[in-house]
């Protein structure tokens, strides 16, 4: 058996909101992005730079044909080895490196539902919403 020297995997999770999400194991690089995983697990479409809104790299517009609109958006979020729980990363998704076993969260996020501050993480769902955990302090 040959071993993968240097090569890593990723979960990724798609949460496209109506208590639907995928999960996928990308095997990848070191090198790759948070973007990277999802354009191996997904079709996506982006604004290459949103440097003019603020933000600093490319932004998600739509994920497998879920676009975002006035009331929705794609967020995402990570879970890395050692860390105590989901958290919004400060940087757009092409500027944040992988690292091995990190779980990648992607949620269409409804703010005209849910509101403008994001509480729940990306496994939210109106099924399992007593088993999700929330905490303020994940986010900031």
């Amino acid at each position: 058996m040959l071993f993968d020297r240097g090569g890593i995997k990723v979960d990724i999770y798609i949460n496209y909101g109506k208590d639907s999400i995928v999960r996928h194991t990308v095997k990848t690089c070191s090198e790759a992005s948070v973007l990277d995983i999802l354009k191996d697990a997904a079709e996506i479409e982006l604004t290459e730079d949103e440097s003019a809104t603020g933000h600093e790299g490319a932004m998600v517009t739509s994920i497998d044909g879920i676009k975002n609109n006035v009331d929705h958006c794609w967020i995402y979020y990570v879970f890395e080895l050692g860390s105590s729980g989901w958290r919004i990363p400060g940087v757009m998704p092409d500027k944040l490196e992988v690292s091995d076993k990190m779980r990648i969260g992607w949620r269409y996020y409804d703010f005209a539902k849910r509101g403008i501050e994001i509480k729940d993480g990306p496994l939210w769902t109106n099924r399992c919403v007593s088993k999700t955990r929330t905490c303020t302090r994940q986010f900031l």
